[in-house]
């Protein structure tokens, strides 16, 4: 985290990102801290202090020369952090920590397990001039933190008996399902595992979460509470991301884990192992997303390595290298728009993606590079319009039109800390209106809904 030769010096409108990102690194590699270093109440109120001193002495702003970045992105009369920049070293920090930002709008199909539903209001227009993205700044809290240091990694949405629900995943390693519309749990916490789920895939009354502990876990929400089974024998390393999909007319689950494999399981036959699909990768999966491209069951997945791959399920071998990020990537989604299957893909470099995969050789194009890291993105409809969600180390929610590649509304105030999980999607018994859902690193649960 720091360097004797080159040490780090966030600047200040950053500096709530930094510790938590040096928190949650410590406590993922399980590095103990000095107890004034591991206290997240004395880093706020170091921090509040250093704010109210800066106050109360203003530094005298020093002039100087800005290069001007060159844009990847055309937009009209675009906000300063609206724009995706070329050159991402040479750009402000972002000063506003309590935005959602959104970028465009429509439909499109869900890709890895955590993608919730939503449509978006703010009381501005946005940047486009399009009078569909008015909508109100302010979220909903759903749930307040349950414990001290227990993220929301995982969240996906679905209906249950007719009704939205919401299936989240935490630090603690618990599972809990959630009434959208009531705003009210279904369940307790839900033991099943021994570490952090990182991901959670929906299907109907099925919901199958991906832990830190090498498992699996089919949950039947019909039962009060719900029930789970371990699928097969737990992995040797932790098991990152997980996606539902069809093979053979049977529902499938998708693992992307830490022993380089991608492997798939049959949640109707839980005492099966895992299949490895091709061969081991060189390098940690940390991310896979599902869905059915010219009849047959792909999926995409990212590494630790910054490679994007696109496999063919059913014939259970890797299509191609779809191309590389510049560090881990966490987050893919996978979406349908003006008959083109897109791609997206987020890493801890700062840059999402999208790949044409009904190219012959897809290419990707870079949709928005921040100084944060990509940490979860999803693919839903707002609005008629297929849109790209993702969350940043920045603490932003930005939103993007994947037909134009623009940015879409002026965005969304609620959370204080960045999402760890987004689920986008429509819920008809909202009277078809959207709902977003986000899960987040101190362990509160936001909505958003018109």
């Amino acid at each position: 985290m720091t360097s004797q030769q080159r040490p780090v010096r966030p600047e200040l409108a950053n500096f709530e990102v930094f510790v938590d990102t040096c928190l949650r690194v410590a406590a993922d590699k399980n590095i103990s801290l000095p107890p004034d270093l591991g206290d997240r109440q004395a880093w706020d109120g170091a921090y509040r202090e250093l704010r109210e001193r800066l106050d109360q002495n203003p530094r005298r702003a020093t002039p100087r020369s800005i290069p001007t970045p060159r844009l990847t992105v055309s937009l009209p009369e675009p906000g300063p952090a609206e724009v995706a920049y070329e050159s991402v070293e040479r750009r402000r920090p972002i000063l506003t920590r309590r935005r959602v930002i959104m970028a465009t709008p429509p439909v499109l199909a869900v890709a890895a397990g955590g993608v919730v539903v939503l449509r978006w209001l703010r009381g501005s227009v946005p940047a486009t001039g399009d009078p569909t993205g008015v909508y109100r700044s302010a979220g909903k809290l759903l749930s307040l933190p349950i414990a001290v240091d227990d993220p929301v990694w995982a969240v996906a949405t679905g209906v249950l008996d007719g009704a939205p629900v919401a299936v989240v995943g935490r630090g603690d390693g618990t599972v809990q399902l959630w009434d959208l519309v009531a705003g009210q749990a279904r369940s307790g916490p839900l033991a099943g595992h021994d570490k952090p789920v990182y991901s959670i895939g929906l299907r109907a009354a099925l919901a199958v979460s991906a832990s830190a502990d090498g498992t699996l876990r089919a949950w039947d929400l019909t039962a009060d509470p719900p029930m789970s089974v371990r699928l097969g024998e737990g992995l040797s390393a932790g098991i990152n991301s997980v996606a539902l999909g069809s093979m053979g007319g049977r529902t499938v689950a998708v693992s992307a884990a830490d022993d380089r494999t991608l492997r798939t399981w049959d949640p109707a036959a839980p005492h099966l192992a895992g299949r490895v699909v091709g061969e081991p990768l060189d390098a940690e999966v940390k991310s896979v997303a599902v869905a059915v491209l010219h009849g047959a069951t792909i999926a995409v997945s990212g590494s630790a390595d910054g490679t994007v791959r696109l496999w063919d399920l059913d014939a259970r071998r890797v299509v191609r290298l779809l191309g590389m990020h510049a560090d881990i990537v966490g987050t893919v989604a996978i979406g349908s728009v003006r008959g083109r299957t897109l791609a997206v893909s987020g890493s801890e470099d700062g840059e999402l993606r999208v790949w044409d995969l009904t190219l012959s050789k897809p290419s990707g194009t870079t949709l928005s590079r921040i100084r944060n890291a990509v940490k979860t993105v999803a693919i839903g409809t707002i609005n008629g319009r297929t849109v790209a969600v993702s969350g940043n180390d920045d603490n932003t929610i930005r939103i993007w039109d994947l037909a134009t590649g623009s940015p879409y509304g002026n965005g969304l105030t609620g959370p204080d800390k960045g999402a760890e999980s987004l689920a986008v999607g429509a819920i008809g018994a909202i009277g078809g209106r959207a709902l977003v859902v986000s899960g987040h690193w101190d362990g509160t649960i936001w909505t958003w809904n018109p």
